[in-house]
Formats: structure tokens, sequence, C-alpha cells
């Protein structure tokens, strides 16, 4: 149905939820506080807009990056809903969208949409990202919620604003779940999934909901964010630092060619779904980036960025070219197997300052029955010289507690992790998100430590049983390991950010300002 012209104009706001970080018994933070851009809203953002609904964004996390509140073992910082609810008043939203990124921080979206429903009971609540993708059953138990939208939403949100509006029918808006009465339905139903798990499927990208056309999205909405917030904030991205202050996260691909068993890339973006944005496209976005905001530095988001390696050649030819004064960098990891020289020389003269490395385990036998990308390990040394050759910072991500892996086997990818020239690496637990092959498994086998918790999910917790580790040994090796290697590298940092670290604990804690032990 066409309804250009027809459809009342709604008033719609998007929030992202505040950040949430586990202290351990010593006072230590399980990972740093940082604030990124969130892209995935700008973009529903921007598509709301163009269908012409009238759209506020209230980034929680990022505009109360400063006010902390100790809440048990957690850190939550942002602002609460007492700070955002005369915001909300004078809004007067119809709909009311929720990122719900991270399964860890899901609490946060719980309490947050019960105190909405408590003071705003007519506003229609959807909530999207990958925990609700991955656990939409779950979710939809919540009566407060209207609807979830699973995986990429930028065609799919402006079809359920459509129906809200009552110019669509409820079952021609794809890949959501609503309520038929008391009775949970999905628009999905219909659909043979390629891979299907336990509540979650994988579909293919021909009948996913995922915009398969890149180039027809708008650009995101940055106008309606305050940017200044990401720019001022201590850690800017993820574990972390920029190099420059003024920053921004974009994308030249969606999807990824592989489906590794941990990883929710097929759950959000269709099942090996890998599509790319035509260099036009993506060299029209950095120069607007640049010309309405001064941008220089960008990280690309993708998650596989150098995979289709014609594409990322192109694209850094174009970067050299046509972009000067910025840094580039990919934060998603780039694929060993995918580097040669020449991306290396090409990376290098666009630009590109700093690599991570997604190599994930040391052993072949883990690499073949987890990773799909199934790096080649022998060839990692002879990559990172590539990278070190042209003044290329490089990190490596690395993953222990798999399934069934042995003290033996971690040791092995510990071994790996310490042998290589590297800046730096970061080691994660081995977590099952819900909606993800790995998950299903250790449901199935009865792998998950007695104390699991979906809501209490980090990368720096044990969740799943191994067969001669305890979980207090695993999480101990992973803190033990990388402070060793911390200040050594930090001492002889080659990064084009000058910003270096007395110590692990500041290092830990930039950000923080609440006294945590």
């Amino acid at each position: 149905m066409t309804t250009q012209g027809l459809q009342q104009s709604l008033k719609v706001l998007l929030i992202n939820p505040p950040g949430k970080i586990y202290i351990f018994p010593d006072g230590s933070p399980a990972h740093r506080k940082h604030c990124t851009p969130p892209l995935g809203l700008a973009y529903l953002a921007a598509c709301a807009r163009e269908a012409g609904h009238s759209v506020k964004v209230i980034d929680m996390l990022a505009e109360g990056y400063r006010k902390e509140t100790i809440e048990g073992s957690f850190l939550i910082y942002g602002f609460d809903f007492s700070d955002i609810q005369d915001a909300i008043r004078n809004f007067d939203p119809d709909v009311i969208g929720i990122s719900s990124l991270f399964s860890p921080a899901y609490p946060e979206v719980v309490k947050l949409v019960k105190r909405i429903r408590e003071h705003f009971p007519a506003v229609r609540i959807v909530l999207g990202g990958q925990h609700p993708t991955g656990a939409p059953e779950e979710v939809m138990n919540d009566s407060d919620v209207d609807f979830v939208l699973l995986g990429e939403a930028d065609i799919t949100f402006p079809q359920l604003l459509e129906h809200i509006a009552g110019v669509r029918k409820i079952g021609a808006v794809r890949a959501l779940y609503y309520r038929e009465g008391q009775t949970i339905r999905n628009t999905m139903e219909h659909i043979v999934p390629v891979v299907k798990g336990d509540g979650w499927n994988y579909f293919s990208r021909k009948d996913s909901a995922v915009p398969l056309d890149l180039d027809s999205l708008p650009l995101p909405a940055w106008d309606i964010f305050d940017m200044t917030c990401y720019w001022q904030a201590d850690v800017r991205y993820g574990g972390g630092d920029v190099a420059r202050d003024r920053f921004v996260v974009m994308a030249t691909t969606r999807g990824c060619p592989h489906a590794c068993t941990f990883c929710t890339s097929p759950l959000q973006s269709g099942y090996k779904a890998y599509r790319k944005r035509s260099i036009p496209k993506i060299m029209e976005e950095i120069a607007w980036l640049k010309d309405t905001y001064g941008i220089e530095e960008i990280h690309f988001v993708d998650d596989n960025f150098n995979v289709g390696k014609a594409h990322a050649r192109e694209l850094m030819r174009e970067l050299k070219e046509k972009v000067s004064n910025t840094l580039f960098t990919a934060t998603g990891g780039t694929e060993v197997n995918a580097v040669d020289a020449e991306i290396v020389d090409l990376m290098a003269d666009a630009g590109f300052y700093k690599v991570q490395l997604a190599i994930e385990a040391g052993t072949e036998d883990i690499q073949s029955e987890h990773v799909d990308k199934k790096v080649k390990l022998g060839r990692i040394p002879e990559v990172i010289a590539m990278f070190r050759r042209r003044n290329i910072e490089v990190r490596g991500l690395f993953m222990i507690g798999f399934p069934r892996e042995t003290r033996s086997q971690i040791q092995k990818t510990l071994d790996l992790a310490l042998s290589l020239d590297l800046d730096d690496f970061y080691i994660s637990l081995v977590t099952p998100l819900p909606g993800t092959p790995l998950f299903d498994e250790c449901v199935e086998q009865g792998l998950f430590t007695d104390n699991f918790d979906t809501t209490m999910l980090r990368y720096s917790f044990a969740s799943i049983k191994l067969p001669d580790t305890s979980p207090e040994e695993l999480e101990t090796i992973r803190r033990t390991v990388w402070r060793a290697r911390f200040l050594e590298k930090n001492k002889s940092e080659t990064s084009q950010n000058a910003r270096t670290f007395s110590n692990v604990a500041e290092y830990e804690n930039a950000g923080i300002r609440t006294k945590l032990s």
C-alpha cells in the first residue's frame, strides 16, 4: 500500500538507555566507561523523519554521561527516568522506540519501560536491538512492551509507524512481534528460516526484512543528536580511546558472509547477508560529515570491514585521493584471511592508524567448530608485520572459554596472544548471547555455570562450564594475562593518540568519577 500523502504524522521519540558496568569485589570495573554515537538510532531517526514523522532522540547515556549511581554490584551512568520525564511530557510522543543492544543492560531497559508506562499509559512502546531480536518472546512477555522489531529496522520501523497511524495492516509489517489479544504473534511465522533456533531464527537475505539496497537509506540524522556529548566524553569508543576529538561512526557495509556460533550478526542482519554501500554514497557521507560537523576521525563499525576485498581497495583509493586530515579505523575487527600487502598499503595511504585483528582462538579445532572465518593462524605474524611496516597500530581480539575447551587449548590462545607483536590485545570470555547457536548449545547440553543469568552477561564473566578450568580460574586468567602485558606496551605506545596511563587502574577507571573501592 502506498501511503505517502495519506499518513498521519506521528511524534516519535527514540531513546538510548543508560550505560552499565559490573564492579568486581575489589572495586575494579569489568570494562571501561564509554560514550559511542548510536548509529542504529541515527538511521531509524532519519528513516522515520523521511516518512514524514516528527522525531526526537534522547541519548540517556551520552547526555547524562557524568551522572553515576551505584546499584548493587553495578555502576549505572547516564540519565534516569526522572531526568527525562519532563522532556517526554513536553514532546508528547505517540510512539517511543528504545534501543536494547546488549543483554546485560536489558534490566535497565525494563525499568525504563515500566516508568514510561506508569506515567504515559497511552504511548506505544517498541523495542529493538540485539537482545529483543534474540529473545523476542521473553521481551514480549512484559505486558508494558507493545512491539518488538527484529534486526535492522530501517524499513520495518516506518512500516510499524504506518500501522500505528492506521494506514497499514499489522500483518504487512515485516519482522514484527505483537499481541493479538493475549497471544504473542509475529509476522515472520510463515517464512521458513535458514537456521531455526530456540525462539529465534536466521533468515536469508531475500526473506529477511533488512534493507537490501543500502544506498536507498537516508544519511544518519546526527543533526538531532548533541554530538558534543560524544566528543567531550573521556572514553569515546568501546574499550579504546580516539585520536581526535571530533569523531563519528559510520558503516560502509552491513552483515557478514560468515556465521560464527557466538556472533549476533546473522541474527541482526540476516544469515550471511553481507551488503555493500556504493563507494560514491560512502564518499558523499564522509564529505557531509566533514563539511557539517568538522569530523576528523571516522570509525567504520562494519561487522567485517575488509572481507569484500575489491570494495575495500576501491574505498581506500578514494579516501587517499579525496579525503585529507582525517584518521580512520575499523572497530568491528579486521579479518586476518582477507589481509594482504596491497590492502595494508592502501589503508596506510588512506589514513588508517589502527586495526583490530579478529583472531578469536589460538587452536585450529576451536576455529573449526566455532569460528566460521577459520582464521589462518600461521599467517598472523606476517599480517601484523605488514601493518607494523606502515606504522599502523595493531590490536588483537581473542576469546577463551568455548564449550569443551580444555586448559591446554586455552593456554595455546594465551601463548599466541603473548607471542605476537601486538600493541595490545583484548581477551574476552566466551559469552553465549540469546539468539545464537552457542546459547542454544549451552541450553541443550547443560553447559551454563550455576549462577548463569542473561541479565548478568559480560565478557569478563565465565558463563560456560569447562572440563578442567573453573569459572573463577578462567576469570582470573583473563585479567592476569592482560594486566601483566598492559604496562609494558603502554610505555611504548605507538598510536597517534598520545594518551598514556601510568597504571592499569587509571586506564580501567578513565571517565569514572565515583569511588568504587
